[in-house]
């Protein structure tokens, strides 16, 4: 995972308008980690306050617990999570106006999604369609009715890749 990444995870969390309840559930949309020793999930940022941790993945492996059907659905019913999160994944998807509006369908009324996404550095996997610009969350929230709490590019980021 890039350190960013991480970093900015935890900043999202300790965002002002953020307000997370004790013994939640938390959705992790691909958190799968590439070996045993390697997680790829925020679930250390979490696991204070997660009652549930899943991680929804369109491959199995590593901390996979629920692999997807299909790489626009998550296979949860409707209004399940208080909290999901998505970081470094939507990148790879080829349309993350679906999956960001998949998100919003599992998610709980009042509940948060925070993503984090690169906006520079190079092809870094097979699939690897997306950087997103400082309007990009936007543009994704106004598409799937969000509230955006906050939304910001780390210009800081010392990894290349983030």
């Amino acid at each position: 995972m890039h350190p960013s990444s991480l970093r900015n995870m935890r900043k999202a969390r300790q965002h002002p308008g953020v307000t997370i309840g004790l013994a939640i559930r938390v959705l992790d949309v691909g958190g799968r980690s590439l070996s045993a020793d390697d997680d790829r999930s925020y679930r250390s940022v979490f696991c204070d306050i997660a009652k549930e941790y899943c991680v929804a993945d369109i491959t199995a492996g590593h901390g996979v617990t629920h692999v997807m059907p299909c790489p626009y659905t998550l296979p949860f019913p409707d209004d399940h999570f208080d909290l999901i999160v998505s970081g470094q994944t939507l990148e790879h998807v080829k349309n993350p106006f679906r999956s960001v509006a998949e998100m919003m369908r599992a998610l709980k009324p009042g509940g948060h999604i925070i993503l984090t996404a690169p906006s520079a550095g190079p092809r870094h996997d097979v699939i690897d369609c997306w950087r997103f610009m400082d309007d990009a969350f936007m543009a994704i929230a106004e598409e799937s009715n969000i509230k955006v709490i906050g939304d910001w590019i780390d210009f800081t980021a010392p990894d290349r890749r983030s």
